[in-house]
């Protein structure tokens, strides 16, 4: 399964191909989608970040982009993060280093202060074992930026069509090869060990709410943040 998974997104390079002008365009306007946002509060000069399943490289050069002195660390098992690593090298973006190789089989050299995993533990069959990785990334009094889908998003896909307004987005969600959802019951008890802080979209972070259902083209997704304790 691993290699049909790898194969599917190597040729679909998710998500997607970008240019100068699209990260020009965060660093004059600033981030708004509602989950960059909450990254984007994360972020400190001088910390350490790893981007698990980076896929192309969009949100990591983004980020590289804005903040010059955070060094971070992207990783990918697909072909899609060749994409992302000739950005860099093009734009003069210094600060990362890519690796393309299975997060299951990668030995961390250190613990970061920020794990990023967005959009890609609903897609691994060993999410078990991959999120107890993560947890493990996190040194202690950093954070854990997890974001899954959720069964909510799943329900008005099955009463209308939904509009994806690209192919690379219709293809994710409709022809990969392996998914899952996470309910928030589910997602909170797997990281019981790590902080709460926040879950978006959600009701005074109390649980994911009915917003989720109309956020059916990315599946329902709910990201989370925790924090390792110290």
């Amino acid at each position: 399964m691993k290699d049909v998974i790898k194969k599917f997104y190597s040729e679909l390079r998710f998500p997607g191909t970008y240019g100068p002008e699209e990260m020009r365009f965060y660093q004059d306007h600033g981030v708004h989608n509602r989950y960059l946002v909450e990254i984007d509060d994360l972020l400190i000069p001088g910390m350490s970040v790893l981007d698990v399943g980076c896929g192309s490289g969009m949100l990591t050069n983004l980020f590289a982009t804005r903040y010059p002195d955070i060094h971070f660390t992207a990783l990918d098992f697909s072909d899609s993060i060749d994409y992302g690593k000739s950005y860099a090298s093009k734009n003069g973006n210094s600060n990362t280093t890519w690796i393309k190789i299975d997060f299951l089989q990668w030995s961390p050299p250190q613990q970061y202060d920020l794990v990023i995993c967005c959009g890609v533990l609903h897609h691994m069959p060993d999410w078990e074992l991959a999120l107890s990785k993560l947890k493990l990334s996190v040194q202690p009094g950093g954070s854990l930026v997890l974001a899954v889908y959720n069964p909510w998003g799943k329900i008005l896909k099955r009463l209308t069509k939904i509009n994806y307004h690209c192919d690379i987005l219709y293809h994710d969600q409709e022809n990969n090869p392996f998914e899952i959802s996470f309910t928030d019951k589910q997602i909170r008890k797997e990281c019981s060990d790590l902080n709460f802080k926040k879950v978006i979209p959600s009701i005074n972070n109390k649980f994911v709410d009915f917003g989720a259902i109309f956020n059916s083209a990315n599946g329902g997704l709910a990201l989370y943040v925790f924090t390792q304790p110290k």
